[in-house]
């Protein structure tokens, strides 16, 4: 969910002291992860594009539980991985996107949304592969977090009102959406800022280094 959601959080310390990370991938954590992102994201879609709502809302919690359950579990038992620090977020994405997507099928959304979050997010994961060949480890900002816990709360809200008919309950879920769809941006944004500073200070560094070659 942009930035780095629950990902950098989740696969992160839980205390002062940084957990060692390791380049296994089959961890209890990281099978959490992909199930999430193999076998519940698809099934949320799927109950959303079916219109059953009452299936989605639970489906959506489930992935909500296991979005925290791994990383909790990857900083209990010591299983901080390479793989799960990247997997992570990228579910975190796919997830938000794909959820939006479905509710814009549904027509609960109109598509502009689903435009800019994924406009965002590709863009600040191209230039990331293009100048550092993958997600720099950049702490995720205040309004990137409230951006993500928005998200987070609006979308079961845009499913409940779909459930049970309740129209106020969409609107206050479309109006954090939108809150949050405009902190995206602004969270981006500030990310690439911090991307472009970096990768700049690299070349600076690269080119200090031939001229002292030579």
């Amino acid at each position: 969910m942009p930035d780095s959601p629950s990902s950098s959080a989740n696969q992160g310390g839980m205390s002062t002291a940084q957990p060692e990370m390791s380049d296994r991938i089959w961890t209890l954590p990281n099978l959490i992860s992909i199930s999430r992102l193999l076998l519940l994201l698809p099934l949320t879609v799927w109950f959303l594009v079916q219109q059953n709502y009452v299936g989605a809302l639970w489906s959506l919690v489930a992935l909500g539980i296991t979005d925290w359950l791994d990383g909790f579990l990857a900083r209990r038992l010591n299983l901080v991985t390479r793989f799960g620090k990247n997997l992570d977020p990228l579910a975190d994405r796919l997830s938000v996107l794909a959820v939006v997507w479905a509710l814009i099928v549904d027509g609960i959304l109109p598509w502009p949304y689903i435009v800019v979050i994924a406009g965002i997010d590709v863009t600040v994961g191209l230039l990331g592969l293009a100048w550092f060949g993958g997600p720099p480890d950049i702490p995720v900002s205040r309004v990137g977090k409230a951006r993500t816990a928005g998200i987070l709360v609006s979308l079961p809200l845009l499913i409940l009102e779909a459930a049970t008919g309740i129209e106020w309950i969409g609107v206050v879920g479309l109006v954090i959406l939108t809150f949050s769809v405009i902190g995206h941006v602004w969270a981006g944004l500030g990310y690439l800022r911090i991307m472009h500073a970096l990768h700049r200070t690299r070349l600076a560094e690269v080119a200090a280094a031939k001229e002292t070659q030579q």
